[in-house]
């Protein structure tokens, strides 16, 4: 969409007397129309909150500049659903969101026009006014508050003034035109601007669902990294690892996701898409026409190297979208913060509760994944949701108020419909009250009221929380969380509720976050020497990393780095100081430095490695 205008009133109103004295031929004025509640955006958090308000006997006008209903799920045929559970089984999302599931009639894969159809129905329930194909082109904002949006329809163009508004567009695109304060990407770690890689899901028919299930999973367990369920399929890391793209610094076959659909076809995710700036328009459309001719590479691919699972495979269609992961993240009256998530806190204005695993796709092609851990179930406070400045705005999206490695947990659907739904009723009590919904910062009253009329709704708001209440002891503690806050501090599925900085830090760990950080910094030969060590002690990179090896590597990158004493293992707390002291002052000067060719060849176990550039770089 492109770039909203942000107006004063008085702006507004010379607007309107410039329009009505221009000639006949002039665009007609707009249709004037009024709400208690606009949301725009019919993304399933846009329905939720649209439901929620209007089920409360709010006038919800709810705005959509496409022709779905769904958002990620109808325009970018996301999958896959991503739920999770609390230590008991039960699921952490209550209210619509919980009924959603239920009527959606699946825990795993998802079925995208039957998803579409769910969130319709609920609309027609609770009566909202749903308007398809209503793009905002502006805004009027007064005295710290939204007074209006202004809309391009196919009927011309309507002015549609409310007392409160949610902002329900994965880009946050009414909060950003109101001026709203942002970072775009990972701004907030300091390495650069990137966004995590966008994806493209396709149409595959002709697949034989029976055994591709069967060949994900011929036994129980399933193998690492496989799985299946009904309706999902994940796996084949080994076959895919084989596509060579038509550009590697672009496009990457990852893991497929595939999700048996309602006519028998099966949507398959697994083609990233890096490089993509959803908040330029152009951009993205010309992102997404390559990757649809990527996908037209990738699915021949698929046919040829696995000729007993896709050779009868046919691409009829991709989505109509790129399914974006990230843009813009607010700045909001609350930063959610990495720690807060993976440590599971909870805040007095907790209005939903999240618990996905911080699960962090790639930011360049190649990268190893980011997953820092398992997050003991943590609170979303209603500040997250609320700009800076103005009084009557709620968003309610990937782009809220959350830290970019926060949201690798935050940005998931269902915590989102849970937060729309949260909203939808801030608004209704706060229309109660007569007041905005920033009642709720100001008023504790008013909070324990809209908590408890959560609570009748069935949002769940507490869980039972388990974290690592060592970790705070811990020496390293404060550089783990510098690290952690930036993607910087990888761990594994195994790492619940915290960091876990008693452990012995891995081999891969280690490495792992040494090339996430030279990636994004540089040099292009750290990352080579980094990838020299992996080859070279593959077998052995689940092991406890020495403390030796590990000052070697840090002095072979260029950092004059200490070791403690001894021929130890490292435990996370331990590398987390070591790794914290070299990454930051690298950052405050400003560059890295470049191993020199005279640097020596360092000793790994059994293995000797030079970093390029030296007499003999190498890895044997």
């Amino acid at each position: 969409m492109r770039s909203l205008r942000t107006r004063s009133r008085w702006a507004w109103l010379v607007t309107l007397l410039l329009t009505a004295a221009g000639p006949a031929s002039a665009q007609p004025p707009a249709r004037s129309v009024s709400a208690d509640l606009v949301v725009y955006g019919a993304t399933p958090q846009g329905v939720t909150a649209a439901a929620a308000a209007a089920f409360r006997g709010l006038r919800v006008f709810l705005a959509e500049p496409t022709p779905f209903v769904g958002g990620a799920f109808a325009q970018s045929w996301l999958n896959t659903l991503d739920l999770s559970w609390d230590s008991s089984g039960a699921l952490l999302y209550g209210g619509l969101t919980q009924e959603f599931v239920r009527r959606l009639g699946s825990y795993d894969g998802v079925d995208v026009r039957r998803a579409e159809r769910v969130l319709r129905d609920l609309l027609h329930a609770a009566g909202v006014q749903l308007r398809l194909g209503w793009r905002a082109d502006g805004v009027e904002v007064f005295r710290d508050r939204l007074a209006s949006v202004s809309f391009a329809t196919p009927e011309g163009p309507v002015v549609v003034s409310a007392q409160a508004f949610v902002d329900a567009t994965d880009l946050a695109q009414l909060a950003a035109a109101a001026g709203v304060g942002f970072t775009t990407g990972r701004e907030d770690t300091g390495l650069d601007r990137r966004s995590m890689a966008a994806g493209l899901v396709f149409r595959l028919r002709g697949v034989s669902w029976t055994e591709v299930s069967a060949a994900a999973c011929p036994s129980r367990p399933c193998p690492e990294g496989n799985g299946r369920r009904p309706g999902l399929v994940w796996g084949f890391n080994s076959l895919v690892s084989r596509y060579v793209p038509s550009d590697p610094s672009r496009f990457t076959l990852r893991g497929l996701e595939l999700a048996l659909q309602g006519d028998g076809s099966v949507l398959v995710k697994g083609l990233q898409v890096f490089g993509v700036d959803a908040t330029d328009p152009d951009g993205t459309t010309a992102a997404y026409r390559q990757a649809q001719a990527e996908a037209v590479r990738a699915v021949r691919f698929l046919r040829l190297a696995a000729p007993h699972l896709f050779g009868t495979a046919e691409l009829v269609a991709t989505a109509p979208a790129l399914y974006i992961r990230e843009s813009r993240h607010m700045v909001g009256r609350h930063r959610l913060r990495a720690d807060d998530v993976l440590y599971g806190r909870d805040f007095p204005d907790t209005v939903a509760v999240g618990g996905y695993p911080l699960d962090g796709q790639a930011y360049y092609a190649g990268e190893p994944p980011y997953l820092p851990g398992v997050p003991a179930p943590y609170g979303v406070p209603l500040r997250a949701l609320l700009p800076e400045r103005l009084d009557n705005l709620l968003v309610v999206s990937q782009a809220a108020s959350f830290d970019s490695v926060a949201a690798f947990s935050a940005r998931v659907v269902p915590l989102q419909m849970a937060l729309g739904e949260a909203a939808g009723i801030a608004c209704a009590v706060a229309r109660a009250l007569g007041r905005p919904p920033s009642v709720f910062v100001e008023n504790p009253a008013a909070l324990q009221q809209l908590r408890g009329a959560l609570r009748l709704a069935g949002v769940r708001l507490e869980a039972p929380r388990k974290v690592a209440v060592g970790d705070v002891l811990d020496p390293g503690y404060l550089d783990a969380v510098e690290l952690l806050r930036r993607g910087l501090f990888n761990g594994s599925y195994w790492l619940r509720g915290g960091m876990h900085l008693r452990q012995l830090m891995s081999v891969r760990e280690w490495l792992e976050n040494l090339e996430h950080f030279f990636r994004a910094r540089g040099p292009s030969s750290a990352v080579d020497t980094i990838h020299a060590v992996r080859l070279t002690s593959y077998s052995t990179l689940g092991y406890p990393l020495p403390a030796s090896s590990a000052g070697a590597l840090l002095r072979a990158l260029g950092f004059p780095a200490s070791q403690p004493s001894g021929g130890r293992s490292l435990t996370r707390g331990e590398a987390a100081r070591l790794l914290w002291a070299a990454f930051r002052g690298s950052l405050e000067a400003g560059e890295i430095r470049t191993p020199s060719a005279g640097s020596s060849c360092w000793e790994l176990w059994s293995f000797t490695v030079c970093p390029k550039g030296t007499p003999d770089g190498r890895s044997r």
